[in-house]
């Protein structure tokens, strides 16, 4: 930091209108005297959910999809193959792989 001085930076992040109490919260309990701030945007795909059964059990595949209605991304929810691949005893990339392949030749296939 200033002068070599070692230093460390937070982040948070907060509605716009949370700022004040933010900001005041964190000049009382640390040492700085000095903030930045700035507002930041986000965008986002629309995003759907579709079921696929594996041979484990189901797993909800996230589709995001590009304004168009084209799909741009689609990924096995990882909660849903952490808990599967607990359950039996499998590796995890096991269970997000057949997840993707049974979304890929079920579904991905008939899409335009």
């Amino acid at each position: 930091m200033k002068k070599g001085a070692p230093a460390c930076s937070s982040s948070v992040l907060c509605r716009p209108d949370l700022v004040p109490a933010l900001r005041d919260l964190v000049f009382r309990e640390t040492t700085t005297i000095g903030l930045h701030w700035r507002v930041e945007n986000k965008v986002a795909l629309a995003r759907e959910f579709l079921p696929v059964e594996t041979p484990w059990g189901r797993v909800q595949i996230k589709i995001a999809r590009w304004p168009s209605g084209k799909v741009a991304n689609a990924s096995p929810e990882f909660e849903d193959c952490r808990r599967i691949a607990a359950q039996h005893t499998l590796p995890l990339k096991r269970v997000m792989q057949e997840a993707m392949r049974i979304y890929a030749t079920s579904y991905a296939a008939k899409e335009p």
